[in-house]
């Protein structure tokens, strides 16, 4: 039986558990690329919703599964291990931002060749393009952050309390939050016939 909290049973959750499991046992490498497998799609979806390009995702993702490689052994509870995975990728993604403007302050001197103000742009007008986007656009950072951990990721409450270091009454509290500040801007965005089902 499902609980709303819970994720359905299905072979792909059963196969991701026993990566996990044999993984965090053995800490083999063989062990260690089934779990690449399971794990690395999700890591680089998780950057690309963050904003980050294609190549930086990878990048990121990468750097992820190499830390996961060599702190495996600090995953206390396995129930948590997506919780202590997106942990690290936040933080990941915090390191990476802080680089980030570094280079920027050194770059912002130099003036952007034509080339590359125009991929930018395109770049930019593609994002725009996307609902999801805008609908995300309306939230702070930190609530950006819970819904795509709860909703793309999946990660149960007590997984985002570990992943955001909150108490799980925070988490549902937030998710609250989110989700009523999302409804109207949602509602308005879908065409007037999807809107108005009885």
């Amino acid at each position: 039986m499902k609980t709303p909290d819970s994720k359905p049973l299905n072979s792909k959750n059963v196969d991701d558990r026993q990566a996990i499991e044999n993984f965090l046992l053995t800490r083999t490498e063989d062990a260690f690329c089934v779990l690449f497998e399971s794990v690395y799609p999700r890591l680089r979806r998780y950057f690309l919703l963050r904003g980050m390009d294609a190549g930086e995702a990878e990048e990121l993702a990468q750097n992820v599964m190499v830390i996961l490689y060599r702190r495996g052994g600090e995953v206390r509870d396995r129930e948590l291990f997506h919780g202590w995975l997106f942990s690290v990728a936040k933080n990941e993604l915090i390191r990476h931002w802080r680089q980030k403007q570094t280079r920027h302050r050194i770059a912002a001197m130099e003036p952007l060749s034509e080339e590359l103000s125009g991929r930018l742009m395109t770049e930019m007008e593609l994002a725009s393009q996307s609902n999801f986007a805008e609908w995300m656009s309306y939230l702070e950072p930190a609530e950006r952050e819970l819904i795509i951990l709860r909703f793309i990721e999946e990660l149960s409450y007590e997984e985002l309390s570990v992943a955001l270091g909150i108490p799980v009454g925070t988490v549902k509290w937030r998710l609250f939050s989110a989700k009523k500040k999302l409804a109207p801007i949602i509602n308005a965005s879908l065409p007037k016939t999807q809107g108005r089902r009885r």
